[in-house]
């Protein structure tokens, strides 16, 4: 798609063709859903950009005609597909890179500034340019205008004209001040007030020589301040003035950037695109009402008035329902542009029921992907990764919204945040100690805001009240936000109720009446009356939703993709999508993006108790195994369709059919998106029966070369060692030499020598002991690479000649190509060269015969080490290119491409070429360090003291 607001409207659809937005409010509706791209946009918010503030009482439901009358234009084939989705009672616009020109120009002028910024002004200079030909006209000028409307075409061209300056101050460092009199006098006709384009305007013609010209520029600015505003102009122009007058020389001396460009490039050769930046801040809550003391305090920490850098760290802490992250949503969109480079949201599950919260090392690698570091190159070492990220953000001024913390050290390596930048923290727990002079204790709302809260919401739905009423509602809630918002979302969905209609229905239920003032109670006395509301409907579609409800809710994950959905029912997926969309209408789930389900923990917990209360366990127990098997499919697919020819764990029959993955990046798409549910399911289910533990453990097992490759060596420890365990439990002998084996690969990766080796001679018994010859090449194997690692040569080849023996007795051609490989890497270490390479020639032909890519790039940069050992660097130097392709084409993971490096900067050293060395080595060396593996930069820092030595 392609969207333009600056200028007239228009939209192209992927085809190129223009799609017809004939009628006013249409673009309307499409101008505050752009201007808001990405971030979903309540009703009312609509309703007030579409209406001044004086909506018809068919607002509502001309809003949902023009959606749907939009969502048919940008997808003819299919509306559903449209890039329009509907988030709450609101919508979002999704917007991918380069389809928006507002978001192209804000991407352009941040990078240009950042060039200036760091004194590049050539560069700065024709970024800033190309952001500003982005504009054709006025915003949105073919758009009638509403008040709030008009205000955002005022700030837009507020932002462009601030853009404009920046543009003309480089051209005035690069000495172009002749071709800058001209859009500056254009400029100051349309800004007859605004001093920066004058006083540019008058340095500009003073350098071109135009003294008596610059001084009636002044003379004529300061007419028009006198007579229209009644001051002078400021200081710095009256300076430059007095500079002027004087003919100081300093004026025209600033020729340093004006240097003719001797880069080679064309003139007109775009700059590199512009870095993403992140905007994940959820929607701001609406019908946000008080708390004004609290948000005094915050914005005063995150967007000081003074303009002083803002606090590092902003605590906002308190009990269950007082609103901590409704008021940190509300605070943080209200100083976003404080943080232009980047605002971030982690829900860190400190408090969720039954759910894992994110570990530190699982929240920094987080934040280092979202910032572009590849998830295999997140340091393993918890304070390695948190310097990692400190560098990235040194000199950006980002927001973290870190919500729901369980205590000061899940993000204790990120505090103190670099300067310009603010960790925004909430939690139940007391963080006073990490932000001692920024720390807000949230509690109940003064009655009288708790009133306006309620009476706002009602005002905009339509609701009829009293204050009397209100009054008394506001005290049933005892004044918990989130109680409040459950009250007036009740009415807000029932047309036909009153405010008198829920007092006396919370009146009749008095045990919830005494519960709801711990504010926890009453969100579940809220939920209980639209859960009995489908349940004892006479339609059966309101039943089944029901009783969907009660099996979601045992599945405490983070979310739920619809084919889980349609197994868990046991119903086709579209049958399934009708019930759960009921359960979404009736607001008890939600779904932030098409096809995907979640439930708020505390309905989450509720829909639990109505399952345990009503469901038999056997049909629990069921439902459960129904999903796990879906997921233990669809991974054992995932994983074999990524990389065919691994030893991949042994997977338990299931009925289920695997969703089907066509490639490898289908499959790694699937499983990163499901990462999170897999990990929190395969943590409930390990302590579940015999029966659903085993497939849990299948499903940990299974996610072991995944998680490796993408970087994931804490979650790997994790799942292995609760798979380790339960399998002890189930006295599995078989998982539990499979569970073995993931706990020693994630220490390798961990750099845990000790437990690693601890690890595979225990795998090595158990596999003998059970007869398992897979199972013994594997650890023998694993063996041979682990003393390898640590230098011990001898005890690897007589692992690695074992390995060879059983493999080939087996007929194991993996194992066989693998211990080719460390048989080979061995006798080189040993000396015996020829040897070496001859076993590897051996290896490199299975490889290809097999058609096993990772395995022939491994055996390419075991050969040009072996090549280099033997004096030949001519042809080490071409293997190991060779297999630094062939680990690309693979997506090999950084440690392989660290060692392959290292060989190539040796074989370029010997050939005389030092620059390339020193090129091989210093992206070695940085693999290295990002990946966390001690043994790959000892061997790169070795290399590099013999380079520069």
């Amino acid at each position: 798609m392609e969207y333009r607001l600056l200028g007239s409207v228009r939209v192209r659809d992927t085809d190129g063709r223009e799609v017809p937005l004939v009628r006013a409010k249409h673009r309307q509706v499409v101008v505050t859903l752009l201007v808001s791209a990405d971030r979903a946009v309540t009703a009312d918010q609509l309703v007030e950009h579409l209406w001044d503030g004086t909506p018809p009482p068919s607002a509502r439901g001309n809003l949902k005609t023009y959606i749907s009358a939009l969502r048919r234009l940008l997808s003819p084939a299919d509306p559903r597909a449209a890039p329009i989705e509907t988030v709450g009672d609101g919508y979002r616009l999704v917007v991918r890179p380069g389809e928006l020109d507002l978001l192209t120009f804000r991407d352009l002028v941040r990078q240009g500034r950042g060039l200036l910024k760091a004194g590049d002004v050539r560069q700065g200079e024709a970024i800033l340019r190309r952001a500003l030909l982005l504009w054709r006209d006025d915003p949105f000028h073919n758009v009638p205008r509403t008040l709030p409307l008009e205000e955002i075409a005022a700030g837009l061209w507020e932002e462009r004209l601030g853009v404009f300056e920046d543009w003309v101050d480089a051209r005035l460092d690069l000495g172009l001040h002749a071709e800058a009199i001209g859009p500056l006098k254009e400029c100051v006709r349309n800004h007859p007030l605004r001093e920066r384009p004058w006083g540019q305007l008058m340095l500009a013609l003073a350098r071109d020589g135009r003294r008596a010209d610059a001084l009636a520029a002044f003379h004529e600015l300061r007419t028009r301040l006198v007579e229209d505003l009644g001051v002078e102009p400021g200081q710095p122009l009256q300076r430059l003035h007095q500079r002027i007058l004087a003919g100081d020389a300093g004026l025209f001396l600033d020729t340093a950037h004006a240097a003719p460009d001797t880069s080679g490039g064309e003139r007109g050769t775009p700059p590199m695109a512009p870095p993403a930046v992140p905007r994940q801040l959820p929607s701001d809550t609406p019908h946000f009402v008080g708390r004004e003391r609290e948000l005094s305090r915050l914005q005063s920490w995150l967007n000081p008035p003074d303009g002083s850098p803002p606090t590092p760290v902003v605590a906002i802490c308190g009990p269950p329902g007082a609103g901590k992250s409704a008021l940190a949503l509300h605070a943080a969109h209200r100083a976003a542009a404080r943080f232009p480079d980047g605002q971030v949201y982690v829900n860190l599950r400190g408090a969720m029921p039954g759910v894992r919260r994110l570990d530190t090392g699982e929240l920094i690698g987080r934040l280092l992907r979202t910032f572009g570091t590849p998830g295999s190159e997140v340091p393993p070492d918890v304070d390695e990764a948190a310097s990692a990220l400190r560098t990235i953000l040194h000199g950006r001024r980002v927001l973290l919204l870190l919500d729901d913390a369980s205590s000061i050290a899940q993000a204790g390596p990120l505090l103190p945040m670099t300067s310009g930048s603010t960790v925004l923290l909430t939690s139940r727990e007391n963080l006073a100690q990490a932000a001692p002079a920024s720390h807000v204790d949230l509690g109940p709302m003064p009655r009288g805001e708790a009133v306006a809260m309620l009476s706002r919401r009602f005002q905009a739905g339509g609701i009829g009240f009293s204050q009397r009423a209100v009054e008394r509602l506001a005290d049933l809630c005892d004044g918990f936000p989130l109680a409040l918002h459950v009250a007036g979302a009740r009415l807000a969905s029932r047309s036909g109720w009153s405010a008198d209609m829920l007092i006396e229905r919370l009146e009749d239920e008095s045990s919830r009446l005494d519960v709801l003032r711990t504010g926890e109670v009453g969100v579940r006395s809220s939920i209980a009356v639209s859960y009995t509301a489908l349940a004892d409907s006479g339609q059966a579609l309101d039943r089944e939703a029901a009783s969907a409800f009660r099996m979601a809710g045992l599945l405490r994950v983070p979310d739920l993709s619809l084919e889980a959905v349609a197994v868990l029912l046991e119903r086709p997926p579209r049958a399934a999508e009708q019930v759960i969309e009921r359960l979404f209408d009736a607001r008890l789930v939600e779904s932030p993006i098409p096809g995907r389900y979640t439930m708020h923990d505390l309905i989450r917990l509720y829909a639990q108790e109505r399952a345990l209360d009503t469901e038999p366990p056997d049909r629990r127990e069921a439902a459960l195994r129904r999903v796990l098997g879906f997921l233990l499919a669809t991974t054992s697919a995932a994983v074999r369709v990524i990389d065919p020819h691994r030893l991949h764990a042994g997977v338990p029959e299931v009925p289920q059919k695997p969703r089907a993955l066509h490639d490898r990046e289908e499959a790694t798409r699937w499983l990163e998106r499901e990462r999170p549910n897999l990990l929190t399911l395969v943590g409930e289910a390990c302590d579940a029966d015999a029966v659903t533990a085993r497939l849990a453990v299948g499903l940990a097992l299974n996610l072991q070369w995944h998680l490796a490759a993408q970087g994931y060596r804490h979650e790997m420890l994790w799942l292995g060692t609760r798979s380790l365990r339960t399998a002890r439990r189930l006295a599995d002998r078989e998982s539990e030499a499979q569970a073995l084996a993931m706990v020693a690969m994630a220490h390798r990766l961990l750099n845990h020598d000790a437990e690693e080796l601890k690890c595979l001679n225990e795998l090595l018994d158990l596999c003998r002991d059970l007869g398992d010859p897979l199972g013994e090449l594997r650890a023998l194997g694993n063996l041979a690479s682990a003393c390898l690692l640590m230098e011990r040569a001898e005890e690897a080849l007589r692992y690695a000649d074992r390995q060879l023996m059983i493999s080939r007795r087996v007929g194991s051609s993996v194992g066989e190509r693998y211990a080719l490989m460390m048989v080979g890497d061995a006798r080189l270490v040993l000396g015996s060269t020829e040897e070496a390479v001859a076993t590897l020639r051996q290896a490199l032909q299975r490889a290809r015969e097999e058609g096993d890519a990772m395995h022939e790039a491994m055996t390419l940069r075991r050969l040009g080490e072996a090549y280099l050992a033997a004096g030949d660097a001519v042809m080490a130097r071409a293997h190991l290119r060779d297999s630094l392709a062939s680990f690309d084409a693979c997506a090999q993971g950084p440690q392989e491409r660290s060692q392959a490096l290292v060989a190539l900067a040796r074989s370029s050293r010997m050939l005389g070429d030092l620059d390339g060395a020193a090129r091989h080595i210093a992206e070695a060396l940085r693999i290295a360090r990002e990946s966390g593996d001690r043994h790959d930069e000892r061997r790169a820092l070795r290399e590099q003291s013999e380079i520069h030595g």
